[in-house]
């Protein structure tokens, strides 16, 4: 059971996460035009008349229409006479079309004129002034209920047109008009914001993720909606003050009205005057609480210069934005309704029809287990909604099969018959694949694209409010006294609305007698009822709208190197997986840049994860002999994966070199090294070169890069040391003679000197010198007398060997 709390209790919880995490939202009819988008330009400033308030929403018989703005000279010339009037007609307008028509510009204006206000004194160039036009109901001969148009004009002194803006008013007259329900979708949605699970493609989602950040302010208004929690505790009684301090700073830090701000602004533990009743279906996507969740634990990196040929990142601490946000969501959608999307919310059409199913499966499943892991909750099975509201068979049999039976469609997707005049309600039945009976839900597209439209600058709030009260009256008179018929209202997923028009819508949807604000659970189509609506219906702009082939190509080249890098992974895991999935996001449909960053940035990262198991490059090898052995070192770098790889070598010149038996096959745990040893054998000297490359058990290599090796082979072993050997030996035989007999003769010569000195020959010198004699007379002609014969030395050598 739930009940509502009080909203300064739920305020100051949210204050003690962060301080002005939250800002309390003035009521929608004051100030619509004083809160100015940091990003907004001077365009509409400069507009020659701004509307900036219509009071009050619903118009009665004794009420009293208010219209305040300003009227500016955006000539060159000073102005007099500027007069700015009222122009309006007693006859309500009778379709949405006609709406549509008033508000272009293209029907003629309203006729009658009201009151008008005459800008004392002369307007100088770029001069504005402020205007206030009051008149009674009464005083404009409206008739029943409806919407009746409404133009404010300027113009000079000569009476020509300065400036006009057209809008509404619905006029409420006490009749018994069946209400509209109202369920409205609340997107918490974006594109993905990473390439690889480290790499963001900009610095947005931090910055959207701040109190004054789109996502920030999303989920500030939609928590202060549709009640809370029993969960939630009452804060000390001193947190309410401190909340009103931080609301305080922070109002004035974002420029809100100079006029006195405690007065205006209702304080967050007054009443719930600053909140509204009104049920809320969250939609989330669990790829972008992933990428949330990933900033708020660590540092991470961002790519800068993202759309050069070679961007550069940058690293980043852990987001703070991204923490506080994620405990705020935990806290403010609770129970709540909850769409989840399919992780990274794919385009599943085109999925399925290029044979990606695996892919689609793989989407539901990691989406809700990001679900629970990120919010501990899960989301409603029951309820999908299809990437751009349109689906075709093979989709919705795909998102039956796994618990779908309540679809939101745009409503193009789901036309009036033709024999329809009024707005259909947005519940219809729909036949399931596997025989059973769904509901599709149109979403009110008209009022969904007015909504999402730019409310940030001046005076588009408060014409963009009056177009919703437009809208929903017409609906309710086109049948006043017909079936209650109901409509949803889905934003579109990057809807970045002014915060005081997104609480004021909330407010109007209370508050207005025809609305009745509904849960979208609550909408339920009638089996036994004539449908009003054709479809569902998935045209060809829809077809032509999915990813392209292009895009999905390049999906699949990556998607083959990173099925080799699973394949050596020892636990099967499957690290690249989120990434491939944020690919297939139907977000890329318009976003062709941000797309191709993020598949060259995941290209670059699968390329440099796979390079981190490799063979290490060594020295150039020389081998001095007929065989020997070599050590090939191989490296696992990455950080939280064992890899089981196969060593796959060869020679350049099998018939020089030789490779034989190692191990093949080796299992590296993180940041581990192991060395193989493989045994080479040469048959003739010479270079060539080793090439050696890491596979999987299938034989495939996991990367296109290869290490090589040179190895120069300068010997052949026992051969050719014999052969050496025996050349040595035969100079030794050949030069032995010849050293001995120097020896003898410088011996002889030192006897002989020694003899001389005491008078007498030394003994032996004669028979020495007849023997010398004896050598040169029987020595042949020509040849030495201390050469050998070559059979003497041939005979010598043989012998040592």
């Amino acid at each position: 059971m739930r009940r509502i709390v009080h909203l300064g209790a739920v305020m100051a919880t949210a204050v003690a996460l962060v301080p002005t995490a939250f800002h309390p939202v003035q009521e929608a009819s004051a100030a619509v035009a004083s809160t100015v988008s940091p990003a907004s330009g001077d365009s509409a400033a400069t507009a020659p008349l701004i509307v900036e308030e219509i009071t009050p929403r619903a118009v009665g018989k004794k009420s009293t229409v208010t219209v305040t703005g300003k009227v500016t000279n955006t000539t060159g010339e000073t102005l007099e006479g500027v007069t700015v009037r009222l122009r309006y007609s007693s006859y309500p307008l009778t379709g949405r079309d006609q709406l549509e028509s008033h508000s272009a510009g293209e029907s003629t204006d309203p006729q009658a004129f009201g009151p008008s206000l005459t800008v004392k004194g002369p307007l100088a160039p770029g001069e504005s002034a402020p205007y206030e036009l009051k008149v009674k109901t009464s005083e404009l001969g409206l008739g029943g209920f409806g919407v009746y148009p409404l133009a404010v004009e300027s113009t000079d002194a000569a009476g020509e047109r300065l400036g006009v803006q057209r809008t509404f008013l619905p006029y409420d007259d006490g009749s018994d008009v069946e209400p509209v329900e109202v369920a409205w979708v609340w997107p918490l949605l974006d594109r993905p914001q990473r390439a690889d699970d480290d790499t963001y493609l900009d610095d947005t989602l931090d910055a959207s993720l701040s109190a004054d950040g789109r996502l920030g302010r999303l989920l500030s208004i939609g928590g202060q909606a549709g009640g809370f929690d029993e969960s939630v505790e009452e804060p000390p009684a001193d947190g309410t003050a401190d909340a009103d301090e931080d609301t305080a700073a922070a109002e004035k830090a974002g420029g809100t009205p100079a006029k006195d701000d405690a007065a205006e602004a209702p304080r967050a533990a007054d009443s719930r005057e600053a909140t509204t009743d009104v049920p809320l279906t969250w939609a989330v996507d669990p790829g972008l609480l992933d990428d949330i969740s990933r900033i708020a634990e660590s540092g991470y990196q961002v790519l800068e210069d993202g759309e050069s040929d070679t961007p550069r990142v940058a690293p980043r601490e852990a987001s703070e934005n991204a923490a506080t946000w994620l405990e705020q969501a935990r806290v403010l959608i609770g129970e709540d309704p909850l769409l989840a999307t399919p992780y990274a919310n794919p385009d599943l059409a085109a999925l399925l029809g290029s044979g990606l199913e695996n892919d689609a499966e793989s989407s539901v499943t990691l989406g809700r287990l990001t679900l629970q892991q990120v919010l501990g909750r899960s989301a409603d099975h029951e309820l999908a909604w299809p990437a751009g509201g349109a689906m075709d068979d093979a989709t919705r049999d795909f998102l039956a099969d796994r618990g779908a039976e309540r679809f939101l469609l745009d409503d193009s997707a789901l036309p009036a018959s033709e024999w329809i005049a009024h707005t259909p309600t947005a519940a219809t039945s729909l036949p399931l694949g596997n025989g059973e009976a769904g509901t599709a839900l149109a979403i009110d597209g008209r009022i969904s694209e007015e909504i999402s439209a730019d409310t940030w600058e001046p005076g588009q709030a408060a014409l963009a409010q009056q177009r919703f009260a437009a809208e929903t009256a017409m609906i309710a008179a086109e049948q006043p006294g017909g079936e209650r018929r109901a409509v949803v209202v889905a934003p579109e997923h990057d809807w970045d609305p002014n915060p005081v028009f997104a609480q004021g819508l909330l407010e109007a949807t209370e508050d207005l007698p025809w609305l009745e604000p509904v849960a979208l659970d609550e909408i339920q189509a009638d089996p036994g009822a004539v449908s009003e609506r054709e479809g569902p219906v998935y045209s060809d702009s829809a077809a032509q709208a999915e990813l392209d082939g292009d895009h999905l190509d390049r999906i699949k080249d990556i998607r083959g190197e990173v099925r080799l890098f699973n394949s050596v992974l020892t636990n099967d895991g499957d690290p690249f997986r989120p990434a491939i999935l944020r690919l297939e996001s139907a977000a890329w449909r318009d976003e062709d840049e941000a797309a191709t960053r993020a598949l060259d940035r995941l290209a670059t990262s699968v390329d440099e994860t796979i390079g981190k198991v490799r063979v290490m490059p060594g020295e150039p090898v020389t081998l001095a002999s007929k065989s020997g052995t070599i050590g090939i070192l191989v490296a696992n770098d990455l950080e939280e994966h064992s890899v089981t790889v196969h060593l796959s070598i060869f020679s350049e010149n099998s018939e020089r070199l030789s490779i034989g038996n190692y191990t093949t096959s080796m299992e590296i745990g993180p940041g581990g090294k192991t060395t193989v040893y493989v045994p080479i054998s040469a048959r003739i000297n010479g270079r060539t070169v080793l090439h050696m490359s890491l596979q999987n058990a299938d034989g495939e290599p996991i990367s296109a890069h290869e290490t090589t090796t040179p190895v120069n082979v300068t010997g052949l072993g026992t051969t050719a040391l014999l052969i050496s050997g025996a050349g040595a030996m035969v100079l030794i035989v050949a030069l032995a003679p010849r050293a001995l007999r120097k020896w003898a003769r410088k011996r002889h010569e030192a006897m002989s000197g020694e003899g001389e000195q005491d008078g007498a020959p030394a003994p032996g010198a004669a028979a020495g010198a007849t023997e010398a004699m004896h050598h040169n007379v029987s020595a042949p002609s020509g040849q030495r007398p201390d050469a050998t014969s070559g059979d003497e030395r041939g005979d010598g050598v043989a012998g040592r060997t």
